[in-house]
This record gives C-alpha cells, sequence and structure tokens, in this order.
C-alpha cells in the first residue's frame, strides 16, 4: 500500500516522513483535526491521513471547521483529497475551496480516501490560521444503481438486484432461477413429470428463438405397462458448430435419454421425427447458451400398452389365467395332471409362474409335465453307464466302446447318411440340413433311424420310423449357404425303452454357457480316414474337442472365403470347435451328430454338427448349431405335438 505515499512524495517534492495505510480493523466513522487544532497550526508541515472503511461502503467527510491560508490555487497551504491517483478536491481559505466553492463535503468512490495537509515553509509572518476540522462516516453504496464494472454495459443483475448492506444480491422473476453466475436469471423449464399417456412439449417460446442460458428438464414416466413414442415436428432448429466430423451438439443441444440406451444428442435443422423408445420414461434435456440462436422444438408424445405373445399351451397341463391378451405385469402359472410333474429342462420344480415383462418377453419359457415313466427317464439324462476315460486322438477320432454314447442316432434319409441325438421318449434332434432338400421337408417314409448299437451292419437290421418331422420355422437354406438355425425334431412312432445302450441326452439347462477351450465330445458315424482315403466309417466314432473363441473362427471364416465363394456366415446361433492345428474334426456324414459337454457328470446338447470348410485342415474348424438358443422351441414343439 506504499503507492499513497509514492504519489505524494511525486506532488510534493518537500516532504516528511510518509505515514503508512494502517493495518488495523476499517471504522465506520470518525473525526480529523489539522496540528494543534484549534490553535493555529504550525509552517513546515506535511500530515497524512489514510482513511478506510468495509467493502461495500463510500467514505462521505464533512468539513465543520477550515481555516487555512489562502493562495493562488492553494499554492502554499491546503488541505488535498486523493482516491487512489485521483484528487478529490483541494482546500485552502476559510470556509470554502477555491476547486469546489461552497462545497466542504467530499464523498470518496470507494472504501479509502486519503488526506493530505501542507503548510508552507515561507511564511514571515507569525502564523494565526487554526487549520480544519473534520467527521466523516462510512455511506452504504448503492451498487443496484451501478454498471458491473466487469463490463462495458448492463446491469449487475439480469432482473432484480436488492441491495443490502455493503453489499448487493440478484434475485429472478417468477419463473425463472438464478444461474451459477449469481447475476444472470435462468429460464426455470421443465422439471416436472409428465405423466399422462399422451401430451405436448415444445422448447420455451417455440417456434421463437428460445432464451439464452437454458437448462431444461422434461421427465415422461408412465405405468411401465406402457411405452412412450416420441414424435418431433419437421419445424426444428437448434444451432450446432459445424467441424470437419460434422455437427458438434455441443452449446445447444437436446438429448433424449432412455433407460438402458445410449442417450441421443440433436442439433441442427434435421426433426428426429418418430422415436419408438420402448420404455415407459424418458428424460429431454434441453440446453442453449449466450452465444448463438436456436428456434428449438416440439413434439407430441403418446404410448400403449405392451403386450406379451400368447403363451401357448402345456400339453397335460393348465395355464391360469387363460386371458385372450396378456400385458406387462401379467403373471401365468402352470399346474399339472394329476400323475405329471412340473419340469423346467431335466429339473423337477414344485411350482411354475411367469410375468409379462415391459420388453414384452415372458419372463420364463414355459415348463413341461412329464409323467411319472418320463421323468425317471430324463432322471438319468446324460449319465451312460461306460465312459470314456481318455481324450483321445468322425475325422481322426476313436471307435467309442459300447454303452459310451447310448444318445447317438444314425439316420438314413432318402440313403444319405446322418446324425442325431436322443432327447425324449420319442423324440429325435438332428440339423435341418439332414431332413430338407431343395428348400422341401423330406417324408416321414424317407426317414430310418438307428440307435442302440455302434457297427452300422447290424444297426440297419432294427430300422425305427418317424411320425412327424419339425424343422425350425426360420430355416432357410435352398442353396446351402445359409445354416443359421439348423435344427430339426422328428418324432418316433414308437415309445423308446431306455437302457444302458438307449438313453437320452440331457438338454442345456436355461442360461447355460460355452465357455472358450470347454473340452466336448462329438461323435458320429460319418467320414473318417483309412489308409490315407477317406471312407464313410461301419463303427462309431469320437473326438474330444476345444470349444474355439467366436472371433477366433470368424477369421478363419474369412480366411477361407480369399479360397473359395460361397462359404456361409457365423452368426450368433452357431459355435466353433477343434485345432488350429487340424487332424481332428467332425465331417460328412456326421450332419446331425451331438457335440455334448457336462456338468455335474452329465452330457448335456451343447451343438448340432452343422457345416465347416474342408473336414480337419489347419486353420479350419467345425461348427455347430448352439442348442442353448432353441430350448424355448425344442420345448414348445414337444409340447404341442
Amino acid at each position: 500500500m506504499g503507492w499513497s505515499c509514492f504519489i505524494i512524495w511525486f506532488l510534493w517534492f518537500s516532504v516528511s516522513k510518509c505515514q503508512q495505510l494502517s493495518n488495523t480493523e476499517p471504522v465506520m466513522h470518525g473525526q480529523i483535526q489539522s496540528p494543534q487544532y484549534p490553535r493555529p497550526y504550525p509552517p513546515h508541515l506535511q500530515k497524512q491521513w489514510d482513511l478506510w472503511v468495509p467493502r461495500g461502503y463510500q467514505i462521505q467527510l464533512s468539513l465543520t471547521h477550515l481555516d487555512i491560508k489562502a493562495s493562488a490555487d492553494c499554492s502554499q497551504d491546503s488541505l488535498t483529497f486523493f482516491y487512489d491517483e485521483k484528487v478529490l478536491g483541494k482546500f485552502c481559505g476559510q470556509g470554502n475551496s477555491t476547486d469546489h466553492h461552497g462545497d466542504e463535503t467530499i464523498l470518496s468512490p470507494g472504501n479509502r480516501l486519503t488526506l493530505v495537509f501542507q503548510t508552507s515553509d515561507s511564511t514571515p509572518e507569525h502564523q494565526q490560521h487554526t487549520g480544519f476540522s473534520a467527521t466523516y462516516k462510512a455511506i452504504d453504496i448503492d451498487e443496484c444503481s451501478k454498471t458491473d464494472p466487469g463490463l462495458d454495459s448492463g446491469p449487475l443483475c439480469s432482473q432484480i438486484c436488492i441491495n443490502t448492506a455493503g453489499s448487493y444480491h440478484c434475485s429472478c422473476h417468477s419463473g425463472y432461477k438464478l444461474h451459477l453466475d449469481q447475476r444472470t436469471c435462468l429460464l426455470s423449464c421443465g422439471g416436472c413429470i409428465f405423466d399422462k399417456h399422451e401430451g405436448h412439449l415444445s422448447s420455451p417460446g417455440y417456434p421463437k428463438p428460445s432464451p439464452p442460458f437454458l437448462s431444461c428438464k422434461y421427465i415422461i414416466s408412465v405405468e411401465p405397462r406402457f411405452i412412450v413414442t416420441l414424435n418431433f415436428r419437421d419445424n426444428f432448429h437448434i444451432d450446432n458448430k459445424d467441424n470437419q466430423h460434422g455437427s458438434s451438439c455441443e452449446g445447444h443441444f437436446l438429448k433424449v435419454t432412455i433407460p438402458g440406451r445410449l442417450a441421443m444428442k440433436f442439433c441442427g435443422t434435421k426433426s428426429p421425427g418418430v422415436i419408438v423408445t420402448n420404455s415407459s420414461t424418458v428424460r429431454l434435456d434441453y440446453h442453449t447458451e449466450e452465444e448463438g440462436l436456436s428456434n428449438g422444438w416440439s413434439l407430441q408424445y403418446n404410448t400403449h400398452e405392451v403386450k406379451c405373445p400368447h403363451p401357448g399351451s402345456v400339453t397335460k397341463g393348465r395355464i391360469t389365467p387363460d386371458l385372450n391378451d396378456y400385458f406387462s405385469g401379467d403373471s401365468i402359472h402352470v399346474t399339472c395332471d394329476q400323475e405329471y410333474k412340473l419340469m423346467m429342462g431335466q429339473q423337477e420344480i414344485k411350482t411354475f409362474s411367469a410375468m409379462c415383462q415391459s420388453d414384452g418377453q415372458w419372463q420364463l419359457p414355459l415348463p413341461t409335465c412329464i409323467a411319472g415313466t418320463d421323468h425317471e427317464a430324463f432322471a438319468f439324462c446324460g449319465q451312460p453307464t461306460n465312459h470314456i476315460n481318455v481324450y483321445q486322438r468322425i475325422f481322426g477320432g476313436q471307435d467309442a466302446p459300447d454303452n459310451a454314447i447310448p444318445w447317438q442316432v444314425l439316420l438314413s434319409v432318402s440313403g444319405n447318411r446322418g446324425g442325431g441325438m436322443v432327447i425324449g421318449d420319442r423324440w429325435i434332434m438332428t440339423a435341418a440340413s439332414n431332413v430338407v432338400e431343395r428348400g422341401v421337408v423330406v417324408s416321414n417314409e424317407s426317414v430310418r433311424i438307428f440307435m442302440g448299437l455302434n457297427e452300422v451292419t447290424a444297426l440297419k437290421k432294427s430300422p425305427l420310423f418317424a411320425a412327424s418331422i419339425h424343422v425350425h420355422p426360420e430355416y432357410n437354406n435352398p442353396n446351402s449357404v445359409d445354416f443359421n438355425n439348423d435344427i430339426a425334431l422328428i418324432k418316433l412312432e414308437d415309445t423308446l425303452t431306455f437302457n444302458s445302450s438307449v438313453m437320452p441326452v440331457c438338454l442345456p439347462e436355461p442360461g447355460a454357457t460355452y465357455d472358450t477351450g470347454v473340452m466336448g465330445l462329438v461323435s458320429g458315424f460319418g467320414l473318417t480316414i483309412e489308409n490315407n482315403r477317406q471312407i464313410l466309417t461301419n463303427q462309431l466314432k469320437y473326438v474330444y474337442l476345444p470349444v474355439v473363441d467366436q472371433q477366433t473362427c470368424r477369421d478363419s471364416i474369412t480366411s477361407a472365403r480369399r479360397r473359395s465363394n460361397n462359404i456361409p456366415d457365423l452368426t450368433t446361433n452357431m459355435f466353433c470347435a477343434g485345432l488350429p492345428e487340424g487332424g481332428k474334426d467332425s465331417c460328412q456324414g456326421d450332419s446331425g451328430s451331438p457335440f455334448t459337454l457336462t456338468k455335474d457328470g452329465r452330457h448335456w446338447a451343447a451343438g448340432i454338427v452343422s457345416w465347416g470348410v474342408d473336414c480337419g485342415r489347419k486353420g479350419t474348424y467345425g461348427v455347430y448349431t448352439r442348442v442353448a438358443n432353441y430350448l424355448n422351441w425344442i420345448q414348445k414343439t414337444m409340447q404341442e405335438n
């Protein structure tokens, strides 16, 4: 604070020691008098007073007595008032000022005021002037009457300024809220929840330009059984900043947030049109800044109830309540007829209920009702009496021991060889490609089913016959280049008697996983190598192969396409198994055969041999239908037929 002293030194070359500003607490009022007042003041004098009051106040000083030797421009004796570098007044004479005639009150612009009293050293006669006496007090500054010192123009508050002792604060009119800068009033838009089943929303002032500094929030929330659809008008305009990557949607934007989905930001002049949220709740955030101009947006919203598909029926069971339509939040219960047991997969359950979810899907697939004898059969599914204990080195495999793979089926379809597996006392699961020729399902009479033995010649002496053939409704592969949904079920004319040589494999449990690297058992009566020649085997073969990472398999198929055309696509309904070095694989004649994984000592049908590129070739893998994806369809088909 020594610069005040510097100014005094600059103005007066003959000076006494400068008095520093006080470090004490500011005072609200006081009195100042010239040295020796009311006696005459001495010559050769320079005296300085530094006054200050709290921030937010200014100093009002009143001269109650003035008797200073008069001179032209008060060049000899004077009382001078300073605020920072500015001279506010210079006084001499009696009761007046050479600069401010008749005005003996000084008002400082801020909370500081400096007084300098200077007397001449060239006074020959005896000094008889008594000097001055003054009082001062702190006067509250009315900030609301002033402009913001940080701006060229404009009020401190954008709407309402309230003066307080030593300060001020801003307030806003009804419908507005104060911005974080504590100065600007923002339109307080949104924040309410719209719970009607239809309505209209628009930006403030639409279609006129939106005010700046908007931060609007709108929430549409209806009952969970309804979903919301937004329909924006074509007259859509939100200011956007274009860059080399397109619109940035930063300063001005409309953000639409739907639970469970990535938020969508919109700006520019292209309307979002219709947005089906598939949710009962949606939030809209509208933001504008001081720069830029947006004319805004408008939308209508409506809702409709979420409906689940009819659950169907349960053979030997009953679904309650029996309704024509089931909406989100509705629940169903399943009970079985007397002497039938309620089953979920291969597990008996005591009760069953499922709810129609907000996404229009049932919470759980329907269970089955199994007679006591059927239930006993499922109790030992996937548990052969003879176990293969060693992973040996189908294609590149070994002969299967008797009763080690009792669910294996040999199919003959119009004389062509294929495979399958037992999944129930009248049901065989196989590949759709085995029972569809040129896009048409083969006749029941063209199919022969063999099981119970591992040697083909002996097997063919005891054929079984098909009562019906059920191909997955989305299988469509007339040109053998699309093996998606490659799964079919065959219902037998006669009921099987289960024993150590004929036994069902377990179906996947809901949520079954296929972990990369886990070893699975694949078996079949397809091509194998003997004496460096590929021949159809006369013996059931097996091999253990690991599940392959999906991306690794996809890359191998991409590589194969460089060598050959008409390579099928790999879909999420498929998985791969095999070794990168080749040598072990399923092959022609194995289609429809099982790939099983084990859990708790039971084999479960993880895959169906579907297709592949070059049996056992290095860098290629066998492709299998992912059975777990079809559990609902399998159970429904068996129940309804």
